[in-house]
This record gives C-alpha cells, sequence and structure tokens, in this order.
C-alpha cells in the first residue's frame, strides 16, 4: 500500500516558475493568495482551466467565502484575468483562469531589480572615479569639477574608461586641469576616438611625429645654454593659460 502511494506521489508533479516562489511577496501577494494561484496552476496542469468554487474549496484550508474573496482581490488588483471565448462551431462558452498579468509583474519585478542594481553600480563606479581624479589633483575636486565630471559622464556620453585615459594624457603632458581634460575628450570624440585603445594609439602616432622636431629644436639651442630635455605631448589647447 505504501509503495503504490509513493508511486503516485513521484508520479504527479506540478512545474511552478522558480521566479514566481521567489519574487511573489515582492510584488505584493500574501502567502494565501500565492497558495490559491498554486492550486490554480495544478488544476490547469489536469487539464481545469477553470475549476469551479467546490473543487478549489476541497484542496484548501478556506472556506467558499473566503476563497472568493481572495479570488476578487487577485482579479481586481490584476494579479490574474477570466479570459472566455465562445466556439464558433457549437456556440458553447468557455471560460478560464489567465495567468499573463502574473508574469508580468514578476518580469517588471526582475527588470526593476536590474535597473536598481545597475544604479548602484553606476553610482559606485563614479564614485571611484571621483576619487582618482582626486588622488591625481592631490585635493578634492571642486563643486564646478564635480559638475563637470559628471556632465562628462551624463550628457556627454564619454565612458569611464575613455575618461581615465584623458586624465592620463593629461598627467603625462603636465597640464592637470579640468579645461585640458575636456578639450582632449572634446578632440578625441570629434575624431570619433571612442576606446582608450584608439586614444593610446592616436597619441603615439603624434609623439612619434613630433620626435624628430623636438630633437631638431634641441641642436639649434645656443652654446653654453643648458639644453633642456623635451617629452613631446600634444598641445590640446590653443592657450596653455589654466582658466
Amino acid at each position: 500500500m505504501s509503495d503504490s502511494i509513493l508511486e503516485m506521489l513521484e508520479a504527479g508533479t506540478t512545474a511552478l516558475p522558480n521566479l514566481l516562489l521567489r519574487h511573489y511577496r515582492q510584488i505584493g501577494l500574501t502567502d494565501e493568495e500565492m497558495m490559491l494561484i498554486i492550486h490554480l496552476l495544478v488544476f490547469k496542469t489536469e487539464g481545469k482551466r477553470f475549476p469551479t468554487l467546490y473543487e478549489i474549496e476541497e484542496r484548501m484550508s478556506k472556506d467558499a467565502a473566503e476563497i472568493v474573496k481572495i479570488m476578487q482581490r487577485l482579479v481586481q488588483q490584476q494579479y490574474i484575468s477570466i479570459e472566455e471565448a465562445v466556439d464558433s462551431t457549437t456556440g458553447v462558452r468557455s471560460e478560464w483562469y489567465c495567468f499573463t498579468l502574473l508574469y508580468r509583474r514578476i518580469a517588471a519585478c526582475l527588470q526593476e531589480k536590474v535597473r536598481v542594481e545597475q544604479e548602484k553600480t553606476e553610482e559606485s563606479r563614479t564614485k571611484n572615479l571621483y576619487a582618482i581624479f582626486e588622488e591625481e589633483f592631490g585635493r578634492p575636486l571642486s563643486p564646478i569639477e564635480c559638475e563637470n565630471l559628471a556632465m562628462w559622464l551624463d550628457q556627454d556620453g564619454y565612458s569611464e574608461a575613455l575618461i581615465m585615459s584623458a586624465l592620463r594624457e593629461a598627467v603625462i603632458s603636465g597640464k592637470l586641469f579640468f579645461r585640458y581634460i575636456d578639450r582632449i575628450l572634446f578632440e578625441w570624440n570629434r575624431q570619433n576616438i571612442r576606446t582608450p585603445k584608439q586614444a593610446r594609439e592616436h597619441s603615439l602616432k603624434f609623439r612619434k611625429h613630433q620626435q624628430p622636431r623636438s630633437l631638431e629644436k634641441r641642436e639649434v639651442v645656443q652654446s653654453g645654454a643648458a639644453a633642456q630635455q623635451e617629452f613631446p605631448f600634444y598641445n590640446w589647447l590653443e592657450e596653455e593659460t589654466e582658466v
């Protein structure tokens, strides 16, 4: 007898979406509402898409009046809907419980979670970017500088990696101020430079072109004057004075 019962338990199972079980509370469902939905899904697997109130009552520890209240809440709050159709041949009308609204709520919940996580990640990355700038500048950024940094990210759409490349370019050039970095980013955007690799290749190409000119300049230094070693860099500003 016990073996046959075990076989029956193992043979009959109902597949429930794990996402539904994990997140039903987050979309506002109570335990009793979720239990009713589970029973409706079980009935669906048994071929009963619109079980009677009596059939539901047999499986739940709720009386008919309580089940009706729960069902009304689920429909009114748009967790489930009752659909109907009429057979064009026989004229017989059929009804069923539809769970599309429920699944849409779960999908919206997951999308919101992803959005929140992305915002947290972006906020963390932005904080790190601010910290790197402050470390290179050797001081806290001013409110205007913080606003400029935010504008590069949000309005201009520069990637964090490209901004970092522009910062490194400014450090190498010995011109560590925001106007210079902004000009670098502007020129890179104008030349369709979108990645740190493209920016690095562009800078190396320019420095390689400038090296022969630097050597020529050192050769014409007057005798007895101390020749100052030059490291060629791209002057991204027409005027080099900081504002």
